[in-house]
């Protein structure tokens, strides 16, 4: 009687546990620990974002009934495309199990692109840059968007091939004046505007200072960039 006792015994306790347990597959935690990576890098990148996980150390695991929550950490503070991520499984506020994953995150975005072969110096433009989406997730912090082609006149400083992304680390933005240029050259003094022709000893972009000599005289002076070849004197 006593061992029947027993053996009932153990066997409620299996069933209770067993109540009180949750198993979760490696594909779940998967979805849960990509839900995780993308809600991270979202304050890194407005990219599409495909998260692989390389392997996983379990097919299933048990951890206690309840409300679950997927915490993933890593030691990098920006986007990385391969990293190691350690994941901490809570259940109702209880650390249930710990772990580590090799995860490889691809990025989309649409960038700049060649349109056509481009030389050293080149112009983009609308003819010879084409918006894509790409994957760029090795390069993501020196691609080029299409908006920022607006209202800037950037020229290569490389040859790009085409089809090859625009990388910005190999362009420039062209200067409002260039050095060596001819500008126009005003003076401003008590309502009244001169004008003498200069040569730009330095570049710059609207709103910069640079140094300009009279090319009659050969005096310099120092005047603020107002437009392309145009700088204002103030005397």
């Amino acid at each position: 009687m006593k061992k029947l006792i027993s053996t009932a015994l153990i066997t409620l306790a299996l069933a209770a546990n067993s109540t009180f347990a949750a198993t979760l597959t490696d594909s779940y935690v998967r979805e849960e620990i990509t839900k995780e990576i993308v809600n991270q890098n979202k304050k890194y990148t407005d990219a599409e974002l495909k998260v692989i996980i390389a392997s996983m150390p379990f097919k299933t695991m048990t951890v206690s009934d309840g409300k679950l929550k997927f915490v993933v950490t890593s030691n990098f503070d920006k986007f990385v495309p391969r990293d190691i991520k350690k994941v901490f499984i809570y259940s109702n506020g209880v650390l249930e199990k710990e772990f580590i994953v090799s995860v490889r995150t691809l990025a989309y975005k649409n960038v700049l692109c060649a349109r056509t072969q481009l030389d050293r110096e080149a112009l983009l433009s609308s003819a010879n840059v084409i918006s894509k989406k790409m994957e760029v997730s090795s390069n993501i912090d020196y691609i080029l968007t299409e908006s920022m082609l607006k209202n800037k006149n950037i020229i290569t400083k490389k040859w790009f091939r085409e089809g090859e992304i625009i990388d910005k680390r190999f362009v420039k933005i062209k200067p409002d004046v260039e050095r060596n240029a001819e500008v126009q050259a005003y003076f401003k003094s008590n309502g009244l505007v001169i004008t003498i022709n200069g040569i730009a000893m330095n570049e710059g972009m609207v709103g910069d200072y640079i140094d300009i000599q009279n090319t009659t005289y050969k005096k310099k002076y120092r005047g603020r960039v107002i437009g392309e070849n145009k700088v204002l004197i103030n005397i």
